[in-house]
């Protein structure tokens, strides 16, 4: 996992109540929030930033858009469609991973604007 997408999986993971959070090889784990599972109290926390199986059910819960220019990905939050997640193509190495780090992106800023 690269440094861009485990801060973007620590820092959403964080927003969305996960504590006792560090790092392993490849994985974060931590303490899920309450009423998910876990095993003796830790869990992987989701790669949204790299699994579109972690990253897909982004979507539906934030109930998301998705655009995109020649340069960039984006992704909006409804019913406002802000806050915007932006992720430039060239920074990432398929446009697959760029579109799921302006999910990621989008979500973090509407969950910090909340707090």
């Amino acid at each position: 996992m690269t440094a861009n997408r485990t801060a973007a999986n620590r820092r959403l993971a964080e927003l969305l109540g996960w504590t006792e959070l560090f790092e392993v090889p490849g994985a974060i784990l931590g303490a899920p929030p309450a009423g998910q599972p876990a095993g003796r109290g830790q869990a992987k926390v989701p790669d949204w930033t790299g699994d579109w199986r972690d990253c897909g059910p982004l979507l539906a819960q934030h109930r998301m858009s998705l655009d995109g220019t020649a340069l960039d990905a984006v992704a909006r939050c409804r019913p406002y469609e802000a806050p915007v997640g932006t992720a430039a193509y060239a920074e990432f190495e398929t446009e697959d991973a760029a579109v799921r780090a302006a999910i990621v992106a989008a979500v973090v800023a509407k969950l910090e604007a909340r707090q």
